[in-house]
């Protein structure tokens, strides 16, 4: 008798694994032997020896001011300096509410897999802390002192859209880097976090990640006209010459302060009221915004090869949007954070019809688009076009997932997960349920200004 509840009790148990099993998503791992693309295309210069003129400036500064200017106009990047000091009862109460809506219709489950209830929504709906917003709430200013995630909801923990999913945490918003700015409108109830806004979206911080600053203090951090920018996908900081006493992480295309400078490395200005300073390498910075050209593009680009892909900024990685964002930082292009967005941002060049075949999409491109300033796109994806060669488009992307056909046909496709930042051509996907990379091309634009 006991050795068969023993029997059933562990078919049970077998049984429910399996049907957690099948609940979770399976991704199939990538091999790149052999490579996605011939080696040497995930090179710098091979892509520089093929560009008619890679270092040609695509524009100049005062062309890339004008470029900033058509963006803000067009939305998805704001002004931070010419924001009004105080934020209207109703304006504050959107954003708060546009942001707790996107995770409250898209979180279902928590990190163990747990199906999220009612309660846990209602006590996160406390937290926002709404019953304190006035008729007119002051702004405060600050930057990130350490790289800082940005929440849709005052919350530190993992929620997925899918079971076991958590790469994916639908919490998560953005990710700031050290010198950021930021415009604090808003604190929790239970005074851990901040809301506020950065140039191209807004969310909740933890205090302990923001130094305030007086807003005079805070337009000089930012504005002053000596100043380096990172442009090495991650840089360190240290407190110390020796660099020794490290202080954290930045990412490529943040501009830091200039204070002085040796053979070796550079001294920046730390954000905050206490004067601190921090030195960087000088192979991880550049006095100044670089000149745009085809050739700093390749370098930047393809310098931030195999980082792990990252949703949302989460771990201090790029998605597809967040890396195109960074690496035109560089040149002191600000492009919104979202896909959709940035490609609205640019100057549209062409968009696909879907009778089109492959074979007269890859000639339109290799005829019209710009290798390294134009953005190639369709819903839920943005890349940067790097060239043609023999009569096939490539591309720079952070990439998740590339869908390959189902084993039998009235399945879904399956999913290879690349999980990192590629160099490949637009074929990925032939053969699936929703096509290949060039099938679902919707578009493509140029980050140029309009003349």
């Amino acid at each position: 008798m006991k050795k068969a509840k023993l029997y059933w009790l562990l078919v049970f148990t077998f049984s429910f694994a399996l049907l957690l099993a099948e609940q979770a998503p399976l991704y199939l791992a990538l091999s790149e032997n052999p490579p996605l693309v011939p080696i040497e295309m995930r090179r710098p210069g091979y892509w520089i020896s093929r560009h008619a003129s890679p270092d040609s400036i695509m524009m100049d500064a005062k062309a890339i001011q004008a470029f900033n200017t058509q963006v803000i106009r067009k939305g998805g990047v704001s002004q931070l300096a010419e924001q009004p000091l105080s934020i209207s009862e109703k304006g504050l109460q959107k954003s708060i509410d546009e942001c707790f809506t996107l995770i409250r219709n898209t979180g279902k489950y928590d990190a163990q897999g747990a199906e999220i209830q009612e309660s846990f929504w209602e006590e996160l709906e406390t937290l926002l802390n709404k019953s304190a917003i006035k008729d007119r709430n002051p702004s405060r200013f600050g930057f990130p002192i350490r790289y800082s995630n940005q929440r849709l909801a005052p919350y530190a923990g993992i929620i997925t859209n899918s079971y076991l999913d958590n790469e994916f945490d639908y919490l998560q918003n953005s990710g700031f880097d050290i010198s950021e700015p930021l415009i604090i409108r808003h604190e929790s109830t239970d005074g851990k976090w901040y809301f506020a806004n950065g140039r191209a979206s807004m969310g909740w911080f933890l205090k302990e990640d923001i130094a305030l600053m007086d807003r005079e203090s805070w337009l000089r951090y930012q504005q002053g006209k000596d100043f380096i920018v990172t442009t090495s996908d991650k840089s360190d900081l240290y407190l110390d010459a020796a660099r020794t006493d490290f202080w954290g992480l930045i990412r490529m295309g943040n501009r830091l302060p200039w204070v002085s400078e040796t053979a070796d490395y550079y001294e920046v200005l730390l954000p905050g009221d206490q004067g601190k300073t921090a030195f960087i390498s000088k192979q991880d910075a550049h006095r100044g915004y670089l000149p745009f050209t085809a050739r700093a593009v390749y370098e930047l680009g393809l310098g931030a090869l195999n980082a792990p892909y990252g949703w949302g900024d989460l771990n201090a990685e790029y998605d597809c949007s967040g890396l195109i964002k960074q690496v035109y930082q560089c040149f002191g292009i600000y492009l919104p954070r979202n896909g959709a967005t940035q490609y609205t941002a640019g100057t549209a060049i062409y968009e696909f019809d879907a009778e089109e075949t492959p074979q007269q999409r890859e000639e339109i491109l290799s005829q019209t688009a710009i290798p390294a300033a134009t953005m190639l796109r369709f819903p839920g994806h943005i890349m940067i076009y790097l060239g043609s060669v023999d009569g096939k488009s490539y591309i720079l992307h952070a990439l998740w997932g590339i869908r390959i056909p189902p084993v039998e046909e009235q399945d879904k496709d399956q999913v290879i997960a690349v999980n990192r930042t590629v160099v490949s051509d637009l074929s990925l996907g032939l053969g699936s349920k929703k096509g290949s990379l060039l099938q679902r091309l919707t578009g493509f634009s140029r980050i140029m200004h309009e003349e």
